[in-house]
């Protein structure tokens, strides 16, 4: 064995030899304890020719060198992506392989026994890719929320961000943007500084665009209040503000001018999840316990003595008023309470025993909820319920016992006329079901669709697009024992949809997916949410992708 001098200077110091003679430095030498070592096993990746092509499709033959490989040609395994792939020979340090039909983008390895060495990045093709007339390379700062499609075609899409395709730089953009489809940020309406402080979390919108609402924590929009978590816009974008008589104007006349607030006057004591339009109304849902508005009539009269004179002033005093209002309320368009919605005898219903996560909102105006509560309004609901276009739970809703455990998410398909729900569970109405389920319109199960087996994590949502197929994410590892690092496209039926699955792994989840033709009349989507990484590529919130059909 060779021998590797390691020089280690000791200092051999007392008190008293410090005082009298300073210090003494001795060297000594030892041998390398890691001197002659051996690379593992003598296996290894060629880093100087590694592998040929970079790129296929499945069932492709790549080449890969692999120095060592023959010596364990018998032993000897090789991974796409963590699935595995045929090896159709090994000569010396070449082997050829195949990639995998369930083989998806990512990294290559090859295992020795319990030992795995991971290689080189290959991509794989499939029915899906990049949408090349995406132009939000960029994407948000931070987490969209929600997106709503205008009448002109255009995107208001909310979150938490303070930036979109950096564009934030010249004009301010605060939680709201308006964009195209393709992710353009637009500037023909007049949001302002939007939210400066908090998140936007829905949108929506009066029939025409007349009116567009926004919700989530906030406390004004464009530097302009008070506003409690939900205002009204108008048609251009602005926040809609009205003058109002204060008290003080009233009583003490022209010295004290109009004030200036938003034109809807309504709002609750914790931030909204979600907003819906239906007939001349706003139906919100969240985690609030309390309806609010504000009374500008209301004041104080405070009496003053200068000299031998008494006199009388008037105080402005922004009175809130607040009426207790569990996770569901409907506002009328101004703001007002509309206490025929969920209220029964002119008090209002419980609600559920827990939080509500998710809500989608179906054509006729029924509200389906999903969340972690296993009551509501005093009612027996494993996690979801319907109520009717007045607010009253809808008994006809055939979800039975509901899921053992919570739902995260609920989306409905028009087309396909589905729900898609999401959660951590193990069965629904007794039957054993995991972690996702697809129900038809009435709230019964759709057997078409069987849930396969999440390794490693759970989906927290999904969302059926028009062509049947549904699109997954959560912190999932593997999906029926095939690797799916967080994104999946299922069939109809629950399986791996063939070919679009070869995008490599998302890293953070989905909040909305929307979809459209390109320009090129191909089916495309565009995934917004909290997401940093997608198929080996730095993104922020935002994706654009194209499905063959």
């Amino acid at each position: 064995m060779s021998v590797f001098k390691i020089k280690i200077w000791f200092t051999a110091c007392s008190l008293s030899l410090l005082l009298l003679a300073g210090c003494k430095d001795e060297v000594k030498e030892f041998e390398n304890p890691y001197s002659g070592g051996k690379l593992p096993l003598g296996l290894k990746f060629n880093t100087a020719s590694f592998i040929e092509p970079t790129q296929g499709s499945a069932n492709d033959v790549v080449t890969v060198s692999v120095v060592g490989a023959e010596q364990y040609k018998t032993q000897l395994r090789f991974q796409f992506s963590g699935e595995e792939a045929e090896i159709v020979s090994i000569a010396g340090d070449v082997v050829k392989v195949k990639v995998p039909a369930a083989g998806s983008s990512g990294s290559t390895s090859i295992q020795i026994g319990d030992q795995i060495f991971f290689g080189p990045q290959f991509k794989v093709f499939g029915k899906i890719s990049d949408d090349p007339y995406f132009k939000a390379k960029i994407g948000a700062n931070n987490t969209i929320y929600d997106a709503y499609k205008l009448k002109t075609g255009k995107y208001l899409m909310v979150g938490e961000f303070t930036d979109f395709n950096e564009k934030g730089i010249v004009l301010a953009i605060k939680k709201i943007a308006e964009t195209t489809y393709e992710g353009e940020v637009q500037r023909t309406l007049q949001l302002g500084t939007g939210v400066v402080s908090g998140y936007l979390s829905a949108v929506t919108s009066s029939p025409n665009d007349a009116n567009i609402f926004v919700a989530g924590n906030m406390s004004a929009f464009d530097l302009r209040g008070p506003v409690k978590n939900i205002t009204r816009l108008t048609a251009l974008g602005a926040i809609d503000l009205k003058q109002v008589d204060t008290y003080s104007s009233k009583n003490g006349g022209a010295t004290y001018p109009k004030l200036t607030v938003p034109v809807f006057n309504g709002g609750t004591d914790a931030p909204i999840k979600r907003i819906f339009y239906f007939n001349n109304g706003i139906i919100a849902v969240g985690g609030f316990k309390y309806y609010v508005s504000h009374r500008y009539d209301v004041g104080r009269t405070f009496t003053y003595t200068s000299g031998n004179t008494t006199l009388t002033g008037y105080r402005d005093s922004l009175v809130r008023d607040s009426i207790p209002i569990r996770q569901v309320v409907r506002f009328k368009l101004d703001g007002g309470l509309d206490n025929t919605y969920h209220f029964s005898g002119g008090t209002t219903l419980d609600g559920g025993n827990g939080n509500i996560l998710d809500a989608v909102m179906q054509a006729d105006g029924k509200l389906v909820l999903v969340g972690a509560f296993s009551k509501f309004d005093n009612k027996a609901a494993g996690g979801i319920v319907r109520l009717n276009a007045d607010g009253t739970v809808d008994d006809s809703f055939q979800v039975g016992k509901g899921a053992t455990g919570y739902i995260t998410s609920i989306n409905w398909n028009s087309t396909t006329q589905r729900f898609v729900l999401t959660g951590v569970f193990s069965s629904f109405n007794n039957r054993s079901i995991q972690n996702i389920l697809v129900l038809k319109a009435d709230g019964s199960i759709d057997d078409t669709f069987v849930s396969g087996n999440f390794d490693s994590g759970y989906p927290s949502f999904a969302q059926q697009l028009s062509n049947g197929l549904i699109v997954v994410s959560g912190n999932f590892k593997k999906y029926n024992n095939v690797r799916r690092a967080g994104f999946m496209i299922l069939s109809p039926q629950g399986s791996l949809a063939q070919g679009y699955n070869t995008l490599g792994e998302l890293t953070g989840t989905i909040n909305r997916v929307l979809e459209e033709r390109n320009k090129d009349n191909k089916r495309s989507i565009v995934l917004l949410g909290s997401f940093r990484k997608f198929d080996s590529q730095a993104v922020q919130n935002i994706k654009g992708l194209v499905l063959e059909d």
